[in-house]
């Protein structure tokens, strides 16, 4: 049975998990290899984004009337992936991408999507949106996707990051989202932890879905966050922190679903 997570538009508070965290995963979460093949995986979770209003103007053209039906009808299609040029800090790694993919979205969005492989993930987007990819030299990645003509730091956009071999920096990333982290942030020597808290839905003790306060130009912003907790064996236990998130009007939060439901099971694959 599929969990759906509703995720409502006013703030829902953050319910805390386990003062211990989540359950500890032994060992690292991958290896940086030179080359990385994108491996689709299952997960029981999902995230539902309500959407109140269809007023604000569309990041995509032509986009369908709502249904007055709540339950969209769905439609499985077939979408080549096109390739964003990732620019790498550090060591150049190649990424395998499949040709196609096939995804189960909304009959609304269903002629309106392509997939986007960028950084060895494969992203669901608006038809013609592209952006950049960067990997820097210590691991982590920064992906952006806008529409053509759009701006990566203004306007509708999909944007996706993973923390780096930067034990702190994933600390400090995490900390917004999980109450554990927070509760842990000063013993695993970082501080009073004295950052904003975003609030949200667990979906598991290592999961969040969470929507953060509107942009100035009333785009909504909906994500996703995975903070797995690492216990090595030489008892320097860390954490990673991978990040999906999009920024749409509010009129497309049944894009927003679409585009993080395919993004959940990729964030938790320790091969992506």
């Amino acid at each position: 049975m599929i969990l759906v997570i509703m995720l409502v538009i006013t703030a829902c508070g953050d319910h805390p998990t386990s003062i211990g965290g989540p359950k500890p995963t032994t060992g690292g979460f991958s290896s940086h290899s030179a080359a990385h093949s994108f491996s689709p995986s299952s997960s029981p979770l999902s995230v539902s984004i309500s959407s109140p209003s269809p007023s604000s103007p569309s990041s995509i053209p032509h986009q369908p009337s709502p249904s007055a039906n709540p339950v969209s009808l769905m439609q499985v299609v077939t979408l080549p992936v096109s390739i964003v040029t990732p620019s790498f800090g550090g060591e150049v790694v190649t990424f395998h991408y499949p040709k196609t993919v096939s995804v189960t979205v909304p009959v609304e969005w269903a002629s309106q999507l392509q997939a986007v492989g960028a950084l060895g993930f494969v992203i669901l987007t608006p038809k013609g949106w592209s952006g950049t990819a960067q990997e820097g030299a210590d691991g982590s990645k920064r992906v952006i996707l806008y529409p053509s003509g759009g701006s990566a730091q203004h306007g509708p956009r999909i944007l996706l990051n993973t923390s780096s071999a930067c034990v702190g920096c994933a600390w400090f990333a995490a900390a917004p989202y999980f109450s554990w982290v927070r509760q842990h942030f000063a013993s695993a020597g970082w501080g009073t932890y004295h950052g904003p808290v975003i609030s949200g839905y667990a979906l598991s003790a290592d999961l969040r879905a969470y929507h953060a306060p509107n942009t100035p130009m009333g785009y909504h912003v909906n994500g996703i966050a995975y903070a797995p907790f690492i216990e090595n064996p030489n008892g320097h236990d860390q954490i990673l922190f991978r990040q999906a998130e999009t920024i749409l009007p509010p009129g497309e939060h049944s894009l927003a679903t679409v585009i993080l439901n395919n993004l959940l099971p990729q964030l938790e694959n320790p091969y992506v």
